[in-house]
């Protein structure tokens, strides 16, 4: 194969993973009219995915909030303004870290999962025998893990922020010498309704998108047990970027519509 007809056959590759990859995101998408008749999957969906990640975000959360508000709170001592801690790390939680972070380990724990699963089944010939059937694998397989997706990021977001806040707290409290009452005042205070928003708006596109990506691959493994384990891999990668991409978009668009 010479060097033309490579990149003839990869750009065909790309075009047509690409194309699997929008006929899952909006035939999931499409069939969410239908969740509730497939309540019983989604509901163990939900299960499954929150968790596999649910302690993994309590202790991400915390742990951010502690490095962050360590790494501010000594800063801003410097500058007689430590008492600013509790509205950097609430509203850098809330609006960023918490729903990124919550969305790349969501990618990384649950999205190798849900490829690992369909990837299986797709090797085994089980998505074929559920079209000779008469079934929709979109309906069936797709649209369940992003129904649950999008429900399990959102409370995991709201636990992570609230573990990170707290974990300013605790080092405003113990290495800063903060007031508690001052801490608090100072996050609740700064608080608005648009940084709420934006908090909780991410995590509904990041679970879509990463249950949409983790199909993807999953629906479209080759080459037996070692393309489960690829697309598995495929599928954290590429979700983690994704995620990250996403982030950036959003942030533009709604600085673009809220300032």
């Amino acid at each position: 194969m010479n060097t033309v007809q490579a990149i003839d056959y990869s750009l065909r590759s790309f075009v047509e993973e690409s194309q699997h990859m929008a006929r899952v995101m909006f035939g999931g998408l499409r069939a969410t009219p239908h969740a509730w008749r497939f309540r019983r999957q989604v509901a163990i969906q939900i299960s499954r995915l929150g968790t596999s990640a649910g302690w993994v975000l309590v202790l991400a959360g915390l742990f951010i909030g502690l490095v962050l508000a360590m790494e501010w709170g000594t800063k801003l001592e410097q500058f007689g303004a430590k008492l600013l801690m509790g509205r950097i790390v609430t509203i850098g939680v809330i609006r960023e870290i918490g729903p990124v972070l919550a969305g790349i380990m969501v990618a990384a724990r649950t999205g190798s999962m849900v490829a690992a699963e369909l990837g299986s089944m797709k090797v085994t010939d089980q998505i074929d025998a559920l079209r000779a059937l008469g079934g929709d694998p979109m309906v069936h397989l797709v649209m369940p893990r992003q129904v649950a997706s999008v429900m399990t990021l959102l409370p995991l977001t709201l636990f992570c922020d609230l573990m990170g806040v707290i974990g300013g707290w605790l080092i405003a409290i113990s290495l800063l010498n903060t007031p508690s009452t001052f801490y608090w005042h100072s996050a609740l205070d700064s608080l608005q309704f648009k940084d709420l928003a934006v908090g909780f708006i991410k995590p509904i596109f990041f679970g879509w998108i990463i249950a949409s990506i983790s199909a993807h691959y999953g629906l479209y493994t080759r080459g037996g047990a070692a393309g489960v384990g690829s697309s598995a891999t495929r599928a954290v990668v590429a979700g983690t970027l994704t995620v990250l991409v996403a982030d950036f978009i959003l942030g533009k668009l709604i600085l673009a519509l809220w300032g």
